[in-house]
């Protein structure tokens, strides 16, 4: 249902067909002999519309890749980034479901490969999206990324993904991240908080292996900084001496004491490494949760992205 009836002139039956059925109709009632003057204007006037309407495209598309140019680089931490690409319109917003991500193909040594990254840009950005990657050793696509120049393109399609975020899914949502794996997190958890109707309460702990391995601690900390239902909860593997948080990797103490306890009203999200996901998974089932699994329906209790 259109809520704006503006927007209802941009569709076809309502932009288009009605108009041009009114227009035929009152020609024929008046005088049938301007009937194929009328079809020729019409004609026109159905082409100018078409016109507009492939201009106005998304650039994403599910079943092609196109190419988009990278306008910005952000470095956030020693081995991380922020790419920013450029949409084909200034005003246009990636539009895709909450929780899905993007198709990547990048040339490496003459090969195209694929990755798949979550865009951490907000729904209300305009012209561009950002996508973090983070850079292994052995990773070649990150270091394809890293050697990437503005003005140099990279092909994307999508979105793809089994979760699409609906207001209010849950009343409590536990999410547990680790390293990257905070990408497809911050997307729920920014609309979330941006989303004046969705109330759900989030709790968030986030696993690294050093502090400096905190992915956009700034932006998460803000988050919970205005957002009543949100908090933040980290631990380290290797911890400084001053470190105030939990040390060691995901535990069920951490989870029962930081994340909702499960109800027929709480979800827990998890995303990061694949052996972190096999080992909240276990947790969580010891902690009452319906029993999950890696490859998740969104209808889920326990989630993996």
């Amino acid at each position: 249902m259109v809520e704006d009836k503006t927007e209802l002139l941009k569709t076809p039956l309502h932009g288009v067909y009605i108009p041009c059925a009114l227009i035929v109709f009152g020609v024929a009632i008046h005088d049938y002999h301007f009937i194929p003057h009328t079809l020729l204007v019409l004609g026109l006037f159905v082409g100018i519309r078409l016109l507009i309407a492939y201009n106005k495209r998304a650039s994403i598309q599910s079943d092609k890749w196109n190419d988009f140019e990278l306008i910005d680089k952000t470095v956030v931490s020693k081995n991380s980034a922020i790419y920013r690409f450029k949409l084909y319109r200034d005003e246009e917003i990636l539009d895709i479901p909450v929780g899905h991500h993007l198709a990547c193909q990048i040339n490496v040594d003459g090969k195209n490969e694929v990755r798949y990254y979550t865009p951490i840009s907000s729904q209300f950005d305009q012209g561009f999206f950002d996508i973090l990657v983070k850079s292994y050793k052995d990773g070649s696509v990150s270091k394809a990324f890293a050697s990437l120049n503005q003005g140099q393109t990279v092909k994307f399609k999508g979105p793809v993904g089994r979760m699409s975020y609906k207001n209010n899914m849950a009343s409590e949502i536990g999410m547990i991240a680790g390293g990257s794996g905070i990408t497809p997190i911050l997307q729920v958890l920014s609309y979330i908080t941006t989303t004046p109707e969705d109330t759900t309460r989030i709790n968030l702990l986030f696993a690294n292996e050093y502090e400096n391995d905190i992915l956009l601690r700034d932006e998460i900390d803000e988050l919970a900084r205005i957002y009543p239902f949100f908090d933040v909860h980290y631990t380290l593997t290797h911890p400084p001496e001053n470190w105030d948080g939990d040390v060691g990797y995901v535990t069920k103490e951490m989870i029962e004491k930081y994340l909702p306890p499960p109800t027929k009203t709480s979800k827990i999200f998890i995303s990061g490494p694949l052996e972190m996901k096999k080992l909240c998974l276990e947790l969580t089932e010891e902690l009452g949760f319906d029993k999950g699994k890696l490859n998740s329906d969104q209808n889920d209790q326990v989630f993996c992205f």
